[in-house]
């Protein structure tokens, strides 16, 4: 994994903070909170470029935080509501000592690609952002997002079919948005013994998963200090796209006490699969 960390920080913060972790039981998988970080299991081609980042306290600019990022070539930005914003390439900002906590009060001090939204145009900085190139623009359309305020009960059609897919009986869920005319769901299905899962759901005629399965822990089950609980709010999701060959793309933020889990996901037939993955670390040092 990269960080984007300077080198003389990473062993300490490795020993002081939690790094991502993922830890493989034969049926659970355990996410913690992570450090500033990007991994990319794919190859990017035809110069399809997706990064993540956040935006400064005034909302109009925004930092591509993957180390290394020396692209110049990011155009576009896609708020929390699937708006499109065009960028203006600013600069390659080096970053300090201080710039470990990825958050606006913070954005001066943060390595990474920084852009000005063009127009006067702004984002909620509560949010971590998907920045693009035109490239990537071109192969794919931009779905629209609606998030409600407060999450709203599932319908009974969708928990009764959720729970036939999963064999499994739901415990609590909860509509989070709507996708263009597809539904997003947060499901918290009932313990077996001491194996949780939770998944991220959406869809309309077709439902497709993110699961997190995990290992029920009283202090940090999914991430740290999470108190054993999946909270309704904990996902967002702050991109959707529908690609060339008429596949769901999504992207998700995970907040949690220290950081944010940022991931790029694929559908393939009922499941979403990683295409690239980073994070945002908030912690005390």
């Amino acid at each position: 994994m990269k960080s984007i960390i300077y080198a003389s920080l990473i062993s300490f913060l490795l020993f002081a903070c939690n790094s991502k972790k993922q830890e493989n039981t034969t049926d659970t998988t355990i996410v913690t909170d992570t450090l500033a970080q990007v991994i990319d299991p794919s190859t990017e081609t035809n110069g399809e470029i997706l990064a993540f980042g956040f935006t400064n306290e005034n909302g109009n600019k925004v930092i591509a935080f993957e180390e290394g990022m020396n692209s110049q070539s990011l155009t576009n930005v896609i708020d929390n509501h699937g708006n499109n914003y065009e960028l203006v390439y600013e600069n390659i900002q080096k970053g300090n000592e201080n710039g470990v906590n990825l958050i606006p009060s913070n954005f001066n001090d943060c390595a990474g690609e920084v852009y000005k939204l063009k127009g006067n145009k702004k984002l909620n900085p509560d949010y971590s952002t998907v920045l693009v190139n035109a490239a990537f623009l071109e192969t794919r359309k931009t779905l629209p997002i609606k998030s409600f305020n407060q999450p709203e009960q599932i319908d009974e059609s969708n928990k009764l079919s959720i729970q036939n897919d999963k064999k499994r009986k739901i415990k609590q869920a909860w509509k989070i948005a709507e996708i263009n005319n597809q539904q997003a769901f947060i499901v918290i299905f009932e313990p077996k013994k001491d194996s949780v899962l939770a998944s991220l759901v959406i869809g309309g005629e077709k439902l497709i998963y993110r699961d997190y399965p995990a290992k029920y822990d009283e202090g940090s089950t999914w991430r740290v200090d999470d108190g054993g609980e999946f909270p309704n709010d904990a996902i967002k999701i702050i991109g959707a796209f529908l690609n060339a060959n008429n596949e769901l793309e999504i992207v998700i933020d995970w907040q949690g006490a220290e950081g944010a889990n940022i991931e790029y996901a694929r559908a393939n037939s009922n499941v979403f699969e990683t295409v690239k993955e980073g994070a945002r670390y908030w912690g005390a040092l």
